[in-house]
């Protein structure tokens, strides 16, 4: 059973995913509970409710809550105990609000926890309604109830550091939200979230396939019987999909092969090449990292990671390579630390060894848990989690960059609205790091935690080159896994880590590519790896300036001569430094009449609007985004059955029709990426009043916004 710690409760403590026997619970069952709650007394009820919070059986424990709540709806402790354990299930800060509000209207320093005529709730009652409100941003009201809890709490209480640090928390989250940082945010859809929780993502180079993790039931139930006991969660398994190129958006998701019912896996890193995944899982005890190399065409059985120099008897919950193979960032409890989780660091030597695990120090790590490290391409920005001095609330986005002196400045906040009150964590990066990925388990989601795909521009890697291609077959078959292409890179005027790299296609479609310097030379040689033949070399340099550049290879594999076919001239693509920021952003708005739902591209505004798109991309743009905001007045609809739906169709045909309009332009072809941002029911309540079109007109519309 894996012990991870996914995400916190009230800032500092962390849900714990308990050890206690699976096989346990099981035997505990479904009668037994029924038993207590049809014929169990009420001192029993209470006593079963406080034993099993203890022991952290939160499931079990609300059934029990709400059995009392029938009793003595207006008990504050039995409000208080269902409050409780709705936050130690599922995160609900919402769901626990109405419960704790009532809690603290009776509270008493001396609460009895085990006895049945305890009217009253404890004094933590105030703590946990003030994380409430912490989380659904309501600053002031947990500034008040963290306050009132310091007040009235024992001098002696832990959670009291706890409060003072969320109060100033709650300061950097006023602060934040009052000043929104760039960069636009949406969740990935029902093909990758659910109502369970969706997290740990992790996005290949060029942003193709997501592997994540998911607590979902398998199709067949074979997991059901391996609950976790503590919140009736599924266990964890990894999940990969892939992006539809045609709308830009991810496909119906797989579960990998080696998966099992009844154990937990989690997503942790993936390589550049996507022939090796890194994985959490705790056979061992007290949490480890584990890989599955990818070979027949499928990730195969998971192994231990073989370095002691990460795994330790202490908890490693995060580990990942850098790109170019040089540095691993990992994140451990052990001893010697600043205190619970932080990052450290190991290097290449000259010599191919490792050195010894560095603290990254107190630039990054704090007192608290620093976790879940990324670093880019170039290894100048390095991205984690942390649940410090330096959030809103929760676990927060953070990054670093490396200074001239090889050393990590100091950690700066991704800001509203990419880091909320709530957590924030798992952050990772397409190739040019314009586009991100995270978890998060903010008001609006599908479930108890969802991925969302974040786009910015700030971000964005310059002073950089890639290198990039695909290898495909001539006759069009898979490329073989018994005929291996690699390329081995050379630089003898690089820093000593970056003199000699291998890269090697991916095999599902023949990708590879890999960070360069800039005005550095490079030596690229060309080896079929089963025989380590070289069958082709190249040099070149890399520009100097400052812009992001791509130099690009496309070549073919002629499986039955077993040789590679070049083309005869160099083809490099130098991208300007500034792509979408230089071009003006656009707006279009238009009100349907009642019950319609569609436009045409070829006719009216629109279409001015889409020709404005495209002389932009003939001026040099790159990309663009649009997003979309659709809307339903509250009059009745019988035709799409709810507003919700007709607000939904507005947009989904909006996005299809923009989709169908661009990827048929081979000027705008694969640069334009269209999202929905939202489709709500909106506007005045109806009123038996439908000809009232001044009332209900302006809430039955779709608006575009490009950037």
């Amino acid at each position: 059973m894996v012990i991870k710690r996914l995400f916190n409760l009230g800032t500092c403590s962390l849900f714990l995913f308990s050890s206690i026997s699976l096989f346990n619970f099981a035997q505990q069952n479904d009668d037994p509970l029924k038993d207590i709650l049809e014929n169990g007394s009420e001192q029993l009820l209470v006593s079963e409710n406080s034993r099993m919070m203890q022991e952290e059986l939160f499931y079990p424990a609300e059934k029990i809550a709400d059995k009392l709540l029938s009793l003595k709806p207006e008990s504050a402790n039995y409000n208080y105990r269902k409050g409780f354990v709705r936050i130690k299930i599922d995160n609900d800060a919402k769901g626990a609000l109405q419960y704790l509000e009532k809690s603290v209207l009776n509270t008493d320093k001396n609460y009895d926890a085990y006895g049945v005529s305890e009217k009253s709730a404890p004094i933590d009652a105030y703590y946990h309604l003030a994380t409430c409100y912490h989380q659904l941003e309501e600053i002031d009201k947990a500034i008040a109830m963290y306050n009132k809890f310091i007040a009235n709490s024992n001098s002696k209480s832990e959670l009291i550091p706890v409060a003072k640090m969320n109060i100033e928390q709650c300061g950097i989250a006023r602060e934040m939200m009052s000043k929104p940082s760039f960069g636009s945010l949406k969740n990935l859809g029902p093909n990758v979230n659910s109502q369970n929780p969706e997290y740990s993502p992790v996005i290949s180079l060029d942003g193709s396939s997501l592997y994540y993790t998911s607590k979902r039931s398998w199709p067949n139930g074979e997991s059901d019987s391996y609950r976790n006991p503590s919140n009736n969660f599924y266990p964890e398994d990894v999940y990969v999909s892939f992006l539809n190129l045609q709308d830009s958006a991810f496909m119906q998701s797989k579960k990998l092969d080696f998966c099992a019912a009844n154990r937990n896996e989690a997503t942790v890193a993936v390589n550049a090449d996507e022939r090796k995944i890194y994985l959490y899982q705790d056979s061992t005890g007290a949490g480890d990292i584990y890989f599955s190399d990818f070979f027949a065409s499928k990730f195969n059985a998971i192994q231990k990671l073989d370095d002691a120099s990460i795994n330790t008897k202490y908890w490693e919950t995060h580990c990942m390579t850098s790109h170019d193979g040089n540095y691993i960032f990992f994140s451990s409890d052990r001893p010697g630390g600043f205190g619970g989780l932080d990052i450290y660091m190991m290097a290449k030597t000259n010599d191919n060894t490792w050195t010894k695990p560095i603290n990254l120090g107190a630039k990054i790590n704090t007192p608290y848990n620093e976790d879940a490290p990324f670093i880019s391409i170039d290894n100048k920005k390095l991205f984690f989690s942390s649940n410090g001095s330096k959030s809103m609330g929760g676990y927060d986005i953070l990054v670093a960059d490396l200074t001239a002196d090889g050393t990590w400045g100091e950690a700066i906040n991704l800001g509203y609205p990419i880091n909320t009150p709530s957590n924030e964590i798992y952050y990772t990066t397409t190739i040019d790091g314009t586009r991100g990925y995270l978890a998060s388990n903010r008001e609006g989601g599908y479930g108890n935690t969802d991925i969302y795909e974040i786009f910015n521009t700030k971000l964005g890697l310059k002073n950089m080159a890639v290198f990039k291609g695909t290898i495909k077959t001539t006759d069009g078959s898979p490329l073989p896994e018994d005929f291996v292409v690699n390329m081995k890179i050379t630089c003898d005027d690089c820093d000593d880590y970056d003199k000699n790299r291998t890269i090697y296609p991916r095999l599902r479609d023949g990708l590879f590519m890999t960070s360069l310097q800039p005005c550095k030379n490079y030596k690229i040689v060309y080896f079929n790896a089963s025989d380590n033949k070289e069958m082709h070399s190249e040099t070149f340099t890399t520009a100097c300036d400052k812009n992001y550049q791509e130099i690009i290879r496309d070549l073919l594999l002629d499986v039955q001569k077993r040789q590679l076919v070049f083309p005869k001239t160099d083809d490099v693509v130098i991208i300007p430094e500034v792509e979408v920021s230089t071009f003006e952003n656009m707006q279009f708005k238009h009100i349907f009449e009642y019950n319609k739902n569609k436009l045409f591209t070829n006719r009216g505004k629109l279409k001015d609007f889409v020709k404005d798109i495209d002389k932009q991309f003939k001026k040099g743009r790159e990309k663009i985004t649009i997003n979309i905001y659709s809307s339903a007045s509250k009059v009745p609809t019988s035709t799409y059955e709810t507003n919700e739906k007709l607000s939904q169709l507005r947009a989904e045909n909006m996005k299809y029709d923009l989709i169908e309009y661009f990827e048929s332009n081979e000027l705008t072809k694969g640069k334009v990426v269209v999202t929905i941002v939202s489709a709500v029911v909106d506007g005045p309540n109806y009123e038996n009043d439908y000809k009232n079109r001044e009332k209900y007109e302006p809430f039955q519309y779709v608006t575009l916004k490009t950037e």
